[in-house]
């Protein structure tokens, strides 16, 4: 996985946190992985580096933004969701895209059984 941009957390001078960023295609970005030391979970920390994230991808004019996290990653899923994503799968990609490029979506993301893909929009307005 070629991981475009690497944004980190710090508080009082040290590292908190990261998040690694990936663009599919020109127009759908990629949170490939979010993660924050155990001390500075649940002080927004990854809600900071989710919206930097969104921010980001808004700026280069994305369509929509993608996340996979473990199935059993409740905070991980409450953080995506709060911020607008909601499940999907490849059926729905597939639609969306035709079977060949939600395919390549896929295998550049590294879905991997045992993952939920989210998904969320970016408004057209």
């Amino acid at each position: 996985m070629n991981v475009e941009v690497v944004t980190e957390a710090r508080a009082d001078g040290q590292p908190v946190g990261l998040v690694m960023l990936k663009t599919l295609y020109d127009s759908l970005g990629y949170v490939y992985y979010i993660a924050v030391a155990k001390n500075h979970r649940r002080k927004k920390v990854a809600t900071r580096l989710l919206e930097h994230s969104l921010s980001y991808f808004s700026g280069l004019g994305m369509r929509e933004a993608y996340a996979s996290i473990e199935q059993d990653n409740v905070g991980s899923e409450g953080l995506f969701k709060s911020h607008g994503f909601v499940k999907t799968n490849y059926k729905e990609a597939s639609h969306r895209y035709g079977n060949l490029r939600a395919l390549n979506i896929y295998r550049k993301m590294l879905v991997v059984p045992g993952e939920t893909l989210l998904y969320r929009p970016f408004s057209s307005t």
